[in-house]
């Protein structure tokens, strides 16, 4: 029997389906992380609903403190119907360019773990995981439990329905240790209306040095101008043994 976090997932494409237009989700690009594991960089674009403009937003962010470097998120939105979404893209990167060298952007995450949105069957508020192929056979696998509960957000949101923030845990060891990675007390501006959340995605990176480290996107459902919108945020952290 389908739970209800995926009765509201079936609700929503069904909604999108028969309507001529829709809201927007975000596809999203993963840079990677540093060589030492400090610093992890994505991006997120696509085409908004509504204004029909392009979008990039690109976020580096500490991952041992889970915030973003100064002077980021960079967000890039054309106003210009004559370009195409790949050019906007690339001046988006070019402009990024220097943050990721100054960074060392440069190395590539496993993908441990994915919940496609259209993934009807998927749990998008448990994953459990390795961390890479070369530990499949030993350890506890680790695990990332999400929960979402009704939180106010902006007075403007009042006109859209309930709003909704959410907790994270990273579950892990014989004894199933629980870390609480991120737990909302109020609901940033920055967030928009966010209806519901799910796990998108899981990367994990082991430096040459030092613990390895994750990063998990969670997809925010939120209130968009012609039906719910889909954007991301990355929770990151280093993964304890």
């Amino acid at each position: 029997m389908l739970n209800g976090r995926l009765i509201v997932a079936a609700i929503v494409l069904a909604l999108c389906a028969t309507v001529a237009k829709a809201g927007d989700f975000a596809e999203r690009h993963i840079f990677g992380f540093s060589p030492d594991g400090r610093y992890f960089a994505f991006e997120e674009y696509g085409v908004q609903d509504g204004s029909g403009f392009l979008y990039s937003n690109i976020y580096m962010i500490d991952v041992e403190n889970d915030t973003w470097l100064p002077g980021t998120p960079q967000r890039i939105l054309v106003e210009d119907e004559s370009v195409e979404l790949a050019d906007a893209r690339v001046k988006a990167h070019r402009q990024i360019a220097g943050r990721m060298e100054e960074f060392q952007i440069t190395a590539q995450p496993i993908h441990v773990a994915s919940n496609p949105f259209t993934q009807l069957n998927a749990d998008f508020n448990f994953v459990l995981f390795r961390t890479r192929p070369a530990s499949l056979t030993s350890g506890k696998p680790y695990a990332v439990k999400l929960s979402a509960f009704p939180l106010p957000g902006p007075e403007y949101c009042a006109d859209f329905g309930e709003t909704h923030g959410f907790s994270l845990e990273l579950i892990y060891g014989e004894d199933d240790t629980k870390v609480t990675l991120q737990n909302d007390e109020k609901l940033p501006k920055s967030r928009g209306c966010p209806l519901d959340y799910q796990i998108a995605d899981i990367y994990t990176f082991h430096p040459e040095s030092g613990p390895p480290v994750f990063a998990a996107l969670i997809r925010v459902i939120l209130v968009g101008f012609e039906g719910p919108d889909g954007r991301y945020m990355a929770i990151t952290g280093v993964l304890p043994k």
